[in-house]
């Protein structure tokens, strides 16, 4: 497991190394996560790949979840959530597949990772990924549940990589089609 805060080299689009920090994000980081989500949403070609949050849910989750944040040169480079394996979490997407108590508390659900498009190409989405495995392992977790736009295929090649397979296609978010995926640990 990786443990926060790390330093990680990564290449830029123009093959150059930079340093892209990871630590754990707080209730005081919200004006920069909805400053990211703003960035990401606005740089979509199609809306319905992402389902935005508002500021409380983002504060529930920010006081509630895993959350983490990277940075470089200064600014908020992503941001990423991992909802424990909870019975109790109503986040848990468990709950989509009517597990029951005994499987949500051994579900943990890599909810979201949003890189900022300046930031897009450097393998931020895929160590967010490893973190928040390892995280819930670390935490007991025996299985892992994200959510995917079908239409979102770097996403869902970040999670194949990972050995993630679709278990179902299914309205969420208010009625935006998501593939369920799922990692057995």
């Amino acid at each position: 497991m990786m443990t926060l805060p790390f330093r990680q080299e990564l290449m830029d689009g123009k093959g150059e190394p930079e340093i892209i920090e990871f630590r754990k994000a707080l209730p005081s980081d919200i004006d920069e996560v909805m400053a990211l989500q703003d960035r990401v949403v606005e740089a979509l070609p199609d809306k319905d790949l992402y389902s935005t949050s508002s500021r409380e849910e983002y504060l529930t989750q920010l006081k509630e979840d895993i959350c983490f944040i990277a940075e470089c040169r200064g600014k908020v480079a992503g941001f990423s959530v991992l909802v424990p394996n909870d019975a109790d979490n109503p986040r848990n997407y468990g709950n989509y597949l009517n597990y029951s108590r005994e499987q949500l508390s051994r579900t943990a659900s890599l909810d979201l990772t949003m890189v900022d498009p300046e930031f897009r190409g450097r393998g931020i989405q895929r160590l967010f990924n490893k973190l928040r495995i390892g995280t819930a392992v670390g935490m007991g977790a025996g299985e892992g549940l994200c959510s995917i736009s079908p239409d979102n295929p770097y996403s869902y090649r970040n999670f194949l990589v990972l050995n993630f397979e679709i278990i179902e296609q299914r309205e969420m978010y208010g009625g935006k089609q998501r593939y369920l995926l799922r990692k057995v640990f």
